[in-house]
């Protein structure tokens, strides 16, 4: 391996390491706690260093958004490949965002600017909801074969619902209600895709 693939790939990393070390600050403590600094002196580097991969918590908080929506859509493209059924595949897709936001809460908060994770970037936002090679909105447009703003309209109802509903329930309940909360969030999903059929 030559120089620039080394430098490469250890800029990679410091930088998977910042990251990762964000979430964690953020699972432990909440994400007010996560700063530069503090993530500077878990992983043993100085702050300017950190400033060179991030130019701001901001910046930090964005890349972290980015991932829980690329992570989010390739399980989505992963379930309409594997279900036939647009029905069962929004039930899954569904399915998925609940599972993921139990289990990477920290993400959650930063992808909806929960528990004091505020990102002040929407540039995710408009690519995650566009509607290009988008496969959630491809499962809606084969269940309410309408027009194209009527498909985006029931699209954007989905996502008030799905992350809607997830969002409330992390901000005002106690993490041990998820489990009671997570059968009326699914019967909510089950009557909205019958509503749309």
């Amino acid at each position: 391996m030559g120089i620039v693939e080394r430098r490469e790939r250890l800029r990679n990393q410091v930088r998977s390491d910042i990251v990762k070390t964000a979430k964690e600050i953020a699972r432990e403590d909440g994400w007010t706690a996560v700063s530069i600094r503090k993530i500077a002196e878990v992983i043993e580097y100085s702050p300017p260093i950190l400033y060179e991969y991030f130019e701001s918590k901001d910046k930090l908080l964005e890349a972290i958004r980015v991932e829980g929506f690329d992570f989010l859509q390739a399980e989505f493209v992963k379930i309409k490949s594997h279900f036939r059924n647009p029905e069962k595949q929004l039930s899954e897709v569904a399915r998925c965002i609940w599972v993921f936001s139990v289990e990477n809460p920290e993400i959650f908060q930063v992808m909806f600017n929960l528990e004091g994770a505020y990102c002040d970037s929407k540039r995710v936002y408009s690519h995650a909801m566009n509607i290009r090679d988008n496969p959630v909105w491809e499962m809606i447009a084969i269940l309410r074969p309408k027009s194209g703003e009527m498909v985006t309209k029931t699209y954007y109802e989905w996502w008030c619902l799905t992350y809607g509903f997830i969002s409330i329930t992390m901000t005002t309940q106690p993490r041990y209600a998820f489990a009671q909360a997570e059968p009326i969030y699914m019967e909510g999903v089950r009557r909205f895709i019958k509503s749309i059929m």
